[in-house]
C-alpha cells in the first residue's frame, strides 16, 4: 500500500507543478497585459480569455489533490475534535468514499464534455478561437486525481495507516 501511495504522490506532485506553471504563466501574461495597456494603450489580445478559460481550470483542478494530502481544504472542527481518533477516522473514511464518488460523476461528465468539444472541434468564440478541449481536459484528469487520493486515504485510515500529512513547505523545495 505504502509503493501505490508513493507513487501517486509522485504523479500528484507532477501535476501540482503544472499548476505552479500554470500560476505564474497567470501572474506574466496579467502584469505585461497591464504593462501594456498603460505603456501602449492596448492589452494583448487573448490574455483574459486563456486566463479565464484555461489558466484558472489548471490552476484550481490541478491542485485539489495535493491540497487534499497535505489536509489543506476547508473543514469545521467543533463537534468532530471532541470525538475519538478511532470515530474520526470512521466518519472521515465515510467522507472519502462520498466525496470520491462525487468526484467521479463529476470528472465522468467532464470526460464526457471533453470527448463531445473534441470530436465536433468546439472552438471558443473571441478574440482568438482556442479549441475548448483544452480548457475541458483538467476537470476530468483533476477530479480523477482527487477521487484517487480520496480513496487511498479511505483504505489508510480504515486499516489502520496514519496519513502522511506532510509538511506544506515541500512544494517549495
Amino acid at each position: 500500500m505504502h509503493m501505490i501511495e508513493k507513487g501517486f504522490t509522485r504523479l500528484e506532485t507532477f501535476f501540482l507543478r503544472l499548476s505552479q506553471l500554470a500560476l505564474v504563466i497567470m501572474m506574466v501574461l496579467t502584469t505585461f497585459d497591464a504593462l501594456s495597456r498603460y505603456i501602449f494603450s492596448k492589452s494583448i489580445t487573448g490574455a483574459y480569455e486563456v486566463t479565464e478559460m484555461y489558466l484558472m481550470v489548471i490552476l484550481v483542478f490541478l491542485s485539489m489533490s495535493y491540497v487534499q494530502r497535505i489536509d489543506g481544504h476547508i473543514r469545521l472542527d467543533i463537534l468532530f475534535s471532541r470525538l475519538t481518533e478511532r470515530s474520526q477516522n470512521y466518519l472521515n473514511s465515510f467522507y472519502y468514499i462520498i466525496s470520491a464518488a462525487l468526484m467521479f460523476f463529476i470528472g465522468y461528465k467532464g470526460l464526457m464534455i471533453t470527448m463531445d468539444a473534441i470530436q465536433n472541434n468546439l472552438i471558443a468564440s473571441g478574440l482568438i478561437n482556442f479549441p475548448l478541449w483544452l480548457s475541458y481536459i483538467w476537470i476530468p484528469i483533476g477530479s480523477f486525481l482527487i477521487m484517487i487520493r480520496q480513496i487511498l486515504l479511505a483504505i489508510m485510515l480504515l486499516v489502520g495507516i496514519p496519513p502522511q500529512n506532510e509538511d506544506r513547505e515541500e512544494v517549495n523545495d
